[in-house]
This record gives C-alpha cells, structure tokens and sequence, in this order.
C-alpha cells in the first residue's frame, strides 16, 4: 500500500544565529524566530500533504539546557499534528541528549520519542500496517558507540525505516558521533536509513535509501542555500521517491560582485545592491542575510583596501537593503579582488615579494589534505589554547585558502606600495 512520511532533522529550536550582530530590530527579531519559523512551516507542510507520519532525526533543541520556549514551541506544534492524526517520531541526538535538562511536559497523542535502547514503532495506515520504525536517542552528548549496529529491522513484510543522528561516512565538517559507514548501513537490511546530524542535504545511497535531509533552517554563513525537510513518498513496490521542500524563513546567501569594468565607489554599490536583489528573487523572496565577496582586478582595489572602507560601504549598503520588507542584511564583505598586476610575472623577480607570492601560490595549489596538515603544524600551538578552541572553530581548506590569498595580497600592498 503506498504512503508518504515526511523525514526533517536539526530543527535547533531556539540556535542564535551565529556571526550576526544585527543593527535593525526588524532584522534582529526576524533572526530570533527564524527557527521557530521553519518548524511552524514544517507542521504546516505535513498537514497539507497529509503525511502518515512525521520521523524527526535528532537535534530538534540546540542544546541538552533545552530552553522552555523551545520546548513549550514544539509541544504545540505536535499538537497541531495531533489534531489531525499525524504520528510524529522522534529520535535525539548530540545537542539535546536524553540527560539533558527537560521541563514537565504532556507530550499530544501520537508523539513517540525513542530511549537509549533500541525501539520499534509500527505505523498504520486504513488499518494495514505499512511501515516499522525502529529508532534510537543519544543517552548522552559525548556518544561514540556505533549505534547503528544495535538496530534491526523487525519485520521483512513492511517497509523498515530507521530512524537515527549519526555521522555516516566520516563527514569532516561534523563531530563523530554514532560513527558509521554507507556500507555498514546498506548491509543491515532496512529499506530507509533516516539520518540526522549533517547540516547539508545528501542521499548517500539508494535502495536501501540512506538519506540526510540537512537543517531545516540555515544558522550561519557555512550553512548557505535553501534548507527544509524531504517528504518521502513509498509505492506499492517500495519505490522510494524523495521531494525536497524548503522550510527557512532566512536564507544565508554567498554572491559574487566582480570590480572589473567598475571606476567609481557608487557604481560599485549600485551593482552589489542589484546583485544582492536578484539573489533574494531567487530565494523566493524570503529574508536574506548575505556574505558578498568582492572579487576581479581593477583601479578600485587598492581604494577598497583602505582603512575603514568596506565597513563604511557595509554601513551604507545595510541603509539601503536594511529597511527593505523582506529584509536583507549584509552580513559581511570580503574583499578578494586584486590590483591590475600580473602575479605571475611578479613571482618571477625573485626577490622577497617573489619568494613570498611563489609560497602563496605553491600552498594554493596543493590538495585540501596536504594544505590541512601543512598549516595545522603552523596553527597547532594557537588551537592548543582551550580559549581559542572554544571561540574559534577549526577553519576548513576553503577558508585556508581565503587567509592565504589574503595574505598574499597584503604582501603586495606592503612591499609593492599597493601596485
């Protein structure tokens, strides 16, 4: 029989949004309620789909000091699914662990949130029973058990989900809780592995299907792009076919503005604010907060290089976007346009500049794993320091490479007089 079941992970209830100091109200508030936004549109969705169940993979608090309004929100948005007999399934992962801190709450028919030991739940639908969801919760934050191993499917005649926060695969960009791999998963004969606890939307494999539907709402500039939930539609065949919605109420965006061609600060700013404009048309019109990297050659390099001049066009473009309704806010400029000179004719001469562009270019050019280890020596002794770590995360290969290709342009301004 077929049916459809809505799959969200990382629902951060009630996250700050990080890096953002925001000088408006309109936008301040906005980013407050961001997350709840996104939840509010993700019940809205199930009731509108009719979905027979709603599974929810972990991190649905940003932290185990679950705040009462967090927990108060999603108490009410269960009872909306209640009201119109949607079952939701809940699995908790390494931000809101089972020993975290917990109000005395009444949870609304049809909520099923899973313990420390593995769980089956059966899920019926005109009184045939077409789908078990075997799941498990993180007793607590630090879990490096392989969890994975301890679900089963139950029953070869439905169609067998399981429901768990995990790294699969080893992803970098996120701590090893729960570690597993696709092979590991794909062996353990359920049809769907529903995955929380990496931000970015993947489908790791299909038949058996292990999926990642990412966050439902994007929380800082490493987290750019539309984010929301998959609805999952099952075939009388067990044909799997997946829907991606989008749920943010902010999107983070990342846009280019090249200065080749450009003469004068003020056409500058025109072509970041018809670019910035065009990006928010193209994320449906919602709320924006916008990183713009400056990039290309030309004259106004070395004028954007001047003190205080990114932050004085920041401070006039967040005056023109700012008061806009949606709003979009200009989180950030970076600056990584370049004068008119030829680098590599530079590299050429030899002498300290010479030397100091050829480094540049030689750690540039070298793969992610190399770069990492070669400027992890340099770094070790900085991230040794348990302030630092806390207040700053490791830094990935792109953003390597940015401090490089910063660095070097510094050089030329030093030693070359700005070209």
């Amino acid at each position: 029989m077929p049916f459809t079941f809505l799959h969200a992970a990382d629902l951060h209830l009630d996250s700050p949004f990080r890096g953002v100091t925001a000088e408006s109200f309109e936008v301040a508030r906005a980013l407050q309620d961001a997350t709840f936004a996104a939840f509010d549109r993700l019940i809205d969705l199930a009731i509108e789909r009719r979905v027979l169940f709603v599974l929810l993979a972990g991190d649905v608090y940003d932290g185990a000091d679950r705040s009462l309004r967090a927990q108060l929100r999603f108490v009410a948005g269960l009872s909306r699914l209640a009201e119109h007999g949607i079952p939701c399934l809940v699995a908790h992962g390494n931000h809101d662990p089972l020993d975290g801190w917990l109000s005395a709450l009444t949870w609304p028919p049809g909520v099923h949130v899973f313990g420390a030991e593995p769980d089956v739940v059966r899920l019926t639908q005109d009184g045939v029973t077409v789908a078990a969801v075997c799941g498990i919760s993180y007793a607590h934050r630090q879990t490096t058990e392989a969890l994975a191993a301890r679900l089963r499917p139950v029953d070869p005649g439905l169609f067998q989900i399981a429901l768990l926060h995990a790294n699969c695969g080893g992803n970098r960009e996120h701590e090893a809780y729960a570690p597993c791999t696709v092979e590991e998963l794909a062996s353990a004969g359920f049809d769907y592995w529903a995955l929380g606890h990496v931000h970015e939307r993947a489908v790791l494999r299909e038949y058996p299907h292990v999926v990642y539907p990412g966050n439902t709402q994007g929380r800082h500039s490493r987290e750019p792009g539309a984010r929301g939930c998959l609805v999952v539609e099952v075939d009388e065949r067990r044909r799997v076919s997946l829907e991606f919605c989008p749920l943010d109420a902010v999107r983070w965006v990342i846009a280019s503005v090249s200065i080749e061609g450009l003469k004068t600060i003020d056409g500058l700013h025109r072509a970041v604010e018809d670019e910035v404009l065009r990006q928010q048309e193209a994320a449906g019109g919602r709320g924006i907060v916008c990183r713009v990297l400056l990039e290309g050659r030309g004259p106004l390099s070395a004028e954007l290089g001047r003190d205080q001049a990114l932050a004085g066009l920041r401070t006039a473009l967040r005056e023109t976007l700012g008061a806009r309704a949606p709003f979009v806010w200009i989180e950030e400029l970076q600056l990584r346009c370049q004068p008119e000179l030829d680098l590599a004719q530079r590299q050429q001469q030899g002498d300290l500049l010479g030397t100091a562009l050829a480094v540049a270019d030689a750690l540039l050019g070298s793969p992610d794993r190399e770069l990492e280890e070669r400027l992890g020596r340099v770094l070790e002794e900085l991230f040794a320091s348990r302030r630092v770590a806390t207040a700053l995360p490791r830094l990935t290969p792109e953003e390597l490479r940015l401090l490089i290709d910063r660095a070097r342009w510094l050089c030329v301004e030093l030693l070359e007089g700005g070209a």
